[in-house]
């Protein structure tokens, strides 16, 4: 009998554990393996009530009554299943031991001792946060805060944003694929900005502040290589920039052979000559001010994978977000890569590369990057 019992138990707690991940949509599954999930419970719950009968206490007839009311809760939820919903891909598995959760932690915070230490050096009057306060996204509902830097893995977080928001439904997918939309303008919709600095800096205490960085000169090459290298599909930059760049710092302006489009020493002769910054190649000190706003997670596109498990897993968000299908920002002529980067950077004079390094020193400081390696 008290084997039986045990049974019982056991199969009622496995069920209230099951139910506790659908019902709050943690764990989001395909349809099939859903289906097999209902098989699994019914087979559970004939298995529960057919074991020895009666039951012998008021307890064991209310789990009875608990398994069968868990039973049908269950089948609600997954016929409400969203079919639509493919390739939903689970972050739970994605759960790092204690050894590299230590490490991790170890390295995180000396990127933040690092950017607290480099600050003392760096006093401008232009930090002061009433002005260009950056725009942070600020989650105060799962406790998170984001300052986006473009080319930076920001597409990715701007659709975990508009997830955890519950605005990223199909409609507005179809809005983004006929470029309608825009992922960040919804996303910045979903989560307005205060006004009121005070408020704002109240919201941002109460929540784990994080941004991402990578190489600058990597980013400069992302930025250019997306906005300004094809005019097909960018018509937008190469009238905003693109055109201004060739006609001003074009040395050969006669040839026939040259294409419309600027190339990469001229962008970089455009920023060091104008320091005219558009989003996608603005310095991260200016964009987010580490200096005045402490984050508490550095995170780095170079260790993008073991970085962002481990802030998924600290924060908890592995449990709110998911990867769906459909929605992908990358270039249609390859990855930037550091090799690439070599490569664009073979032809540029390293005059111009120093002067490019100066403007973007700060980054280079600040998130422990070197120019030796180019």
């Amino acid at each position: 009998m008290v084997h039986h019992r045990d049974n019982k138990s056991l199969c009622l707690e496995f069920m209230k554990f099951l139910h506790f991940y659908i019902k709050n949509k943690i764990i989001l599954l395909q349809k099939k393996i859903i289906l097999q999930l209902i098989i699994i419970f019914t087979i559970l719950f004939t298995l529960l009530i057919t074991l020895e009968k009666p039951w012998h206490n008021l307890n064991e007839e209310n789990n009875e009554v608990e398994a069968y009311s868990i039973a049908k809760d269950i089948q609600q939820y997954t016929e409400q299943y969203d079919p639509k919903l493919e390739n939903i891909v689970s972050n739970l598995d994605i759960v790092l031991s204690s050894t590299e959760v230590t490490n991790k932690r170890i390295e995180l915070n000396r990127r933040r001792q690092r950017i607290k230490s480099m600050c003392k050096n760096y006093t401008d009057k232009e930090l002061q946060l009433n002005k260009n306060f950056p725009n942070i996204i600020i989650d105060t509902k799962h406790g998170i805060s984001w300052c986006p830097i473009y080319k930076v893995g920001s597409s990715t977080w701007m659709k975990n944003f508009a997830i955890l928001a519950g605005i990223l439904t199909d409609t507005t997918m179809n809005l983004i694929h006929q470029n309608a939309i825009q992922m960040n303008t919804i996303v910045k919709q979903a989560f307005p900005s205060d006004l009121n600095l005070n408020k704002t800096l109240k919201k941002l205490r109460a929540t784990k502040k994080f941004l991402i960085v990578r190489h600058p000169f990597e980013r400069l090459l992302s930025a250019y290589r997306d906005k300004l290298e094809h005019i097909n599909g960018r018509e937008y930059y190469y009238k905003r920039f693109g055109r201004h760049i060739t006609h001003k710092y074009r040395k050969h302006k006669n040839s026939t052979r040259i294409k419309l489009e600027p190339t990469f020493e001229e962008f970089l002769e455009f920023i060091v000559n104008e320091k005219y910054f558009d989003e996608h190649w603005a310095p991260y000190y200016d964009t987010c001010k580490p200096c005045m706003i402490h984050y508490d997670y550095i995170l780095k596109f170079e260790t993008f994978q073991e970085d962002h498990r481990f802030f998924m897993q600290e924060t908890g968000l592995k449990y709110y977000l998911y990867k769906k299908s459909g929605f992908k920002n990358i270039n249609p002529y390859g990855r930037t890569t550091s090799n690439l980067l070599r490569k664009y950077l073979e032809n540029i004079p390293k005059l111009l590369l120093q002067k490019i390094y100066k403007i973007y020193e700060k980054d280079f400081k600040l998130f422990s990057y070197s120019l030796d390696l180019y």
